[in-house]
This record gives structure tokens, sequence and C-alpha cells, in this order.
């Protein structure tokens, strides 16, 4: 073993260390893994705070040990800087009330990290802080829970081993302890220092191997008592501007209650990055795993609710706008942003309680119960927000927009099955349809502008996909609308139908009218709309266009579907053509009904065939029109 060095004493118990003369208080130096190891033996460790020159060699595997180690150090998080909001996760976890502060000093190189907090002996450090997945945090109460958050800072180290330390002092008031942590450079093939980039840094830290982590070397020494911890990084990869950005966007809605974040003495997370919106709180219900009978069982919800009542609250901020280009819509986990949203335009930050088992892999969302409830309480919040806003139809599409973009960019769809149909009653009203932002043009030219009260038209692919299962389309609206009669050929419809002159010119545009399926249509009448008026019409009787009760026929006469075209028999242009206008609008709507591309349509329209300003001209006496009437 290395040389260790002191006398008696756990650093916390009733214990108290006295170095021998010379020493400076040392008690360890050698490799970090070799101190996890003597953590992990319970002889060597109750050695070691005695203060025992010469220790036993803990039986553990070097290798499988060294394996673990790098795996806690390199893969915990998805972006590089991660760790150090971890640093702040445990200074949160310890500060103290009445006004928990933790402290963040951001310089070139160099992140410092403390809080005057309980801090840590040297029984605590050795079996908790240096062993991974030995945590004494409570779920639900604090914020930390995997034990592994001291480690992963260590891969900035992995990643420029010559520019790397980590400096950590902590003591309770009565003692203080010091720990020291340097990558050697020598040991194994440590890739040269990338330049101060999140992006570089990740793609550095992916380099590290099992030879890096045994080049982490550790001191431990008894130093003046302190009360509190302090952490201080250091890194060339720790760029101030970038530090700084990144520790406002992740923690700017972290709670103040249970931490205030001081960043180079400036607060982030007292409201002040954020302008206007509205904040609400929600208490959800958080599912708890059964546990064994016994001493274990004490430990109930009703007690962590007593300790952390804030633990199973969720919060919402709907609206307003980040003072800060990087803060925009967000998911945060316990105050922490998980995800960013950057294609939501609102700002929107939804944060779950600490209790609810959100993450897995770290910092990546995970669907569950827990997690379902939190998404519905904030569905549910919308309804409430649109009925006690009282605003009009155009905000409340608005809130319907933003309720499907945030379940699919930020809740994964959770929940959304079970509350959409509340939110389509509550925000969007009845007999409103969906219809795609490419076909309410045509839709509201076929069926007429009065009819665009019931379109809901999703602005996002997003919303479209997430309100397509639970409302009705264009089909639905247009069998609401018109009367459609049977399928047939346009050859054949225009031979029945003698009586509509529009019908011999839209066979004359046809490619084959005699395969061109079509039916006829008309409006139908509205319930709520004369309902005293005439009976609807008999099968081959002329149409009824003017009759109290029904829609006016919009301009366009032809409206192409995925099945057949559809042809307004009410509409004017059908029914009698009677100048250029007329012309146009069927001609128009038949070669876009018929998928005629709008650049070739409107190229054809132009320098197409000229209009002959005698083609529809009031007829002489005895003379026929186009269409065959007198």
């Amino acid at each position: 073993m290395h040389a260790h060095y002191g006398a008696g004493g756990d650093g916390g118990g009733d214990r108290r260390a006295a170095p021998l003369p010379g020493d400076a208080g040392l008690y360890f130096l050698g490799a970090l893994h070799e101190l996890v190891a003597v953590g992990l033996h319970r002889p060597a460790l109750e050695a070691l705070c005695a203060g025992q020159r010469d220790l036993a060699e803990p039986p553990i595997d070097r290798a499988y040990l060294l394996k673990i180690l790098d795996e806690e150090i390199c893969r915990q998080f998805g972006h590089p800087l991660r760790p150090l909001i971890e640093l702040v996760l445990n200074a949160a976890d310890a500060a103290r009330a009445p006004q928990p502060v933790v402290d963040v000093a951001v310089t070139d190189g160099r992140v410092e990290v403390s809080d005057a907090g309980a801090g840590m002996g040297l029984r605590a450090i050795l079996s908790r802080l240096l062993i991974p997945f030995a945590t004494d945090k409570r779920p639900g109460i604090d914020l930390g829970r995997f034990g592994v958050g001291f480690f992963s800072v260590l891969g900035l180290g992995l990643s420029d081993p010559e520019s790397f330390s980590l400096h950590l002092t902590t003591g309770d008031g009565v003692e203080g302890w010091a720990i020291r942590v340097v990558a050697w450079p020598s040991a194994g093939d440590a890739s040269s220092a990338p330049a101060a980039a999140s992006e570089e840094l990740g793609q550095a830290r992916g380099r590290a191997s099992p030879e890096l982590t045994a080049a982490l070397m550790c001191s431990v020494r008894r130093i003046a008592p302190l009360l509190g911890t302090r952490v201080r990084v250091t890194s060339a990869l720790l760029e101030t501007a970038t530090v700084r950005a990144y520790l406002r966007d992740a923690l700017h809605f972290f709670p103040a209650s249970r931490a205030l974040v001081l960043l180079d003495g400036a607060a982030v997370n007292d409201g002040r990055l954020i302008s206007g919106g509205q904040l609400i709180q929600e208490r959800v219900a958080v599912a708890v795993a059964p546990q064994p009978p016994g001493a274990a069982a004490l430990e109930s919800r009703p007690h962590l609710e007593e300790e952390r009542d804030d633990a199973l609250l969720a919060r919402f901020h709907v609206g307003g706008r980040g003072l800060l280009p990087s803060i925009s819509a967000a998911t945060f986990h316990a105050g922490v942003k998980v995800d960013a949203c950057l294609a939501l335009a609102e700002l929107a930050l939804i944060d779950f309680p600490a209790a609810v088992e959100l993450t897995e892999g770290r910092d990546a969302l995970k669907v569950g119960p827990e997690f379902t409830a939190v998404a519905t309480a904030f569905y549910r919040r919308l309804i409430e927000l649109a009925a006690a806003s009282g605003e009009g139809r155009r905000t409340r599409d608005r809130l319907a927009e933003m309720a499907a973009q945030i379940s699919a960019l930020m809740l994964q769809s959770a929940g959304w099955d079970e509350v959409a149909l509340d939110l389509a009653r509550a925000l969007l009203g009845p007999g409103r349809c969906m219809v795609t932002p490419e076909r309410r043009e045509a839709l509201l030219g076929f069926l007429g502008p009065s009819v665009a009260e019931r379109l809901f038209v999703p602005e996002s692919f997003w919303a479209e996909r997430e309100w397509q299962p639970h409302l009705p389309g264009e089909r639905e609206l247009l069998e609401d609308e018109l009367e459609i009669d049977a399928p047939e050929t346009l050859s054949a419809l225009a031979r029945r139908r003698g009586d509509l002159g529009g019908l011999p010119l839209l066979v004359a545009r046809a490619t084959s009218p005699h395969t061109t399926m079509v039916a006829l249509c008309r409006s139908r009448l509205q319930p709520d709309r004369g309902a005293g008026a005439a009976a609807r019409r008999a099968p081959g009787a002329p149409p009824l266009p003017d009759a109290p009760g029904r829609r006016p026929a919009g301009p366009l006469p032809c409206l192409g579907t995925r099945r057949l075209l559809l042809i307004r028999d009410d509409s004017a242009a059908v029914r009698r053509p009677s100048g250029w206008s007329d012309w146009y609008a069927l001609r128009a709507a038949f070669d876009r009904a018929s998928g005629v591309r709008e650049a070739d349509l409107e190229r054809d329209l132009i320098v197409g065939e000229p209009v002959d300003g005698t083609a529809f001209a009031a007829p002489r006496p005895g003379e026929r029109t186009s269409g065959g009437e007198p």
C-alpha cells in the first residue's frame, strides 16, 4: 500500500485525529482507486480513520474496480458540463435553512462551488463520497440519488489531465478535511487538450479508458476546522462564458426555496431571467413502492411529506419570455433542465417534482405513471387557464396548438390520449374539424367563408400529429356540411344533368371524362339556420341554393378529394356560367382538383387559351348557350 499518515479519529465521530509531528496531517497519498478500495474494505477503512501508518492490502479486484470507476467517471451525462450541476445539487442538499445559499464562482479554467451546510467527516468521505452508488440521500427529499456526482466531475481530468485538479474542503465546524485529485498525464496515452468548447469536451471524454482512470491520484489531509463544503475544479476546458451560460440555462428554474444559487454573486434562480407569463404550482400524487414489513416501513410517504412538502409540487410556467436567448421552452426535473425545446415558440417550462422518478441514464427522460400524472396535471391546468382568462377563439386555438406541441416535443405524448378530448371541448369547442394548412384555402373556397368557424388548422407538424386521432377531419367536415350524391363518371353526369351549363366546360377540360369519377353535392340544411325552411330537395329535382338554412356556396365549384372530385350543383358557375369569372372559376377549380401543379395552372391561365369575350355573352333569342339551355 501507499504511505498513510495520521493518528486516531474518524473525522466526524468522538475520536479526534492527532497527526504526528512533521506529517502536516496527511492521511493518504496515492492512486484514487486505491483509496476507493480502502473505503470498500471495512478493516482498511477503520485502520485509516484510526490514523494507522501501514494498512493491509484490501482484497479488491483492481481490474474490476477500475472498470466500474471508468463507467461512473466517463459515462454519466449527455452534456459534458452537467457534472458541474451535480456539484450545485449536492451543495443544495447540504445547505441549511432558513435561506439555503449555494455560491458558484467561475473564472477562466476554474469553477468553485461552496455551501455553509453540514460537512463530512473522514468516515463519510471514505464510505459515501468515494464509493459509487453509496449515498445517504433520501428519495423525495434530497436532490441527489445515485451517489456518482463526485466521480462524474473527474471526467474533466481524463479529458485534459495536464490542467485538471479537484480540490475539496469540508468540515462540520469542529474539524476539517481536504481532498485533492490530480491526473498524471504520463500514465496511459492521454490525448492533448482540445479547445474549450462543450462539444470538443464531450469528444475528449469519450476517449477515456481504465488506464487513464488509474492515473487519477489523490491525497487526503486534515486541515483547520471549518463549516460547510467547497469544491474547486480546475481545467483548461472550463471556458468562462460557456460555463456561465450553461449554469444560467440549466438552473434558472431551480426552486429558490431549495437553495438560492448565486453565480458570481448574482442570483440565477430568483425569477429575474424570465419576464411575464404565469407560474402555476400543482400538487401531484406520487405512487410509493410497497415497503417490506419491519423498521423500514416506518419511513412512509406522510413522513417524507412532512420533511419536504414541496417534494410533490410540480411547477408550470406558461407564457412570458426568457431574457436570455438560451432560456426557452424546456422540461425540468427538480428545477434542473433535462430537455430543451427550441422548436416551441412560447416560453413553457415544466418542472417535475423531485419525488417523481423521471430520468434514466442520469439525464434522459423516462416516461412512467408518475411522469404521466404530472403531464396530465399540466394539461388540466391549461383548461383552467383558458376558462379563467375568458379569451376568444384565436387565443384558445393557440393554446390548443401549444398544448399539442408540448405533448409531442417535451412530454413524449404522455397522458395526451387521456385528456385530448377534454382539451378539445374546452379549447376548441363543439363542431371543430382539423384540416391541414395546405387544404384550408381550398375548403374555404369550396364550402364558403362561413365555414371558417369550424376549421382548426394546426400550425406545426407536431400539433397535427397529436390532434389527428382525436378530432374529426376533412372527410367528416364535408359529409357534415354537404349532401353528396353517389359517385359517377364526369361524362355520365354531364349527360344526366343537361340542366347544369358548366358541366360541358368541365368535360372539355378533362383528359379522360369517361374515367374521371365525380359526385354532385350541395349545402345541407343547417339545423340551427332556418329550421322552418323548405324540405330537402327530392332526388333529381333542381337544387335550392338560395333556400334559407343553407350555407351559400363558395367561389370554387370543384374540390378534389382522395377518392373523387366533388362538384357543387348549387354554384352559379356550374348551374349557368355567365361570364369570364365563372369560366375562370370552373377552369381553375377543376384543374386544381385534378391535381395540376399550381405553377402549371398559372402559366396555362396566363399564356394558354385566350379568353373569348363573346363565349359567355348573353344569348340572343332562339340561341343556345354552351350548356345547351335556350
